[in-house]
């Protein structure tokens, strides 16, 4: 799930909650596009599994994704569906053996929303499983680049979730005025306690139209630029696809090191 932050009606906590996936505006693909793509799959008491977030593998071992999905879990809640365009059938299964979370991810700000899922089952390479590049250090975007996000989930707010996986094209918004935007949520009653923008995130969507977007359950999912490069991990965000508020993703520009010595 991408966090989506929202004020109870007579309190000031911010609730992050562990719901369904979405795509907003996309349209169907298959993992043979994106032979990255990992469905990260939380279980209750390892009977019942559900897609709740997403991942890019990075190697036969190693995925990377959004801190926020495995605060206060454990590896045995989880386990990663490699090589399949559906959410629910098809592909490979992995246990995972270690949960590694930035070690400065903080959950009331979001900052550093980054981790890496170790497997205990190697994946075996194919044509619908493959490992993705990362941005380097100096992998940095030009405002209105087109970039795609990928997950499982309903198309609409509300409406059902699709089996199979879907993505959509936005764009990088500038920092500066994804900044400004948020800052001015964080004026109107009740929203104080929302997340500053800061130099680790990287917004994008379609600004001032709205309507295409990642939302909840593709947290941790890819944020690419053509297709195999992974600047961003999705994170958090004002509702879904809203024209004035971008999704915000982690840069992962900003820890190109960190993961190298992690995957």
């Amino acid at each position: 799930m991408r966090v989506i932050i929202f004020l109870a009606l007579l309190g000031t906590a911010l609730a992050v909650p562990k719901s369904i996936s979405r795509i907003v505006g996309g349209s169907p693909t298959t993992v043979q596009e994106y032979p990255y793509m990992s469905n990260m799959q939380y279980g209750f008491w390892g009977i019942w599994w559900f897609q709740a977030c997403g991942g890019s593998l990075l190697t036969t071992t190693s995925v990377l994704s959004a801190a926020h999905c495995y605060f206060g879990d454990s590896a045995s809640e989880w386990r990663v569906r490699l090589g399949t365009s559906f959410a629910s059938s098809g592909g490979s299964e992995h246990t995972v053996s270690q949960l590694v979370l930035h070690q400065q991810y903080n959950p009331n700000t979001l900052d550093h929303d980054i981790a890496i899922v170790r497997l205990a089952n190697p994946a075996v390479y194919s044509n619908s499983v493959q490992p993705a590049s990362v941005a380097g250090s100096a992998y940095n975007l030009p405002d209105n680049t087109l970039v795609t996000t990928i997950g499982w989930g309903t198309t609409s707010s509300g409406g059902s979730a699709p089996e199979q996986l879907q993505h959509v094209d936005i764009n990088i918004i500038n920092q500066q005025l994804c900044a400004e935007r948020y800052a001015y949520l964080k004026t109107q009653p009740g929203y104080q306690n929302w997340p500053d923008i800061t130099d680790n995130m990287l917004c994008a969507g379609i600004l001032n139209v709205g309507g295409k977007d990642a939302c909840q359950g593709d947290s941790g999912g890819p944020l690419a630029h053509n297709k195999n490069v992974i600047v961003g991990v999705v994170s958090w965000g004002f509702q879904c696809a809203d024209a004035f508020y971008p999704g915000v993703n982690a840069r992962v520009s900003k820890y190109t090191q960190w993961i190298s010595q992690n995957a």
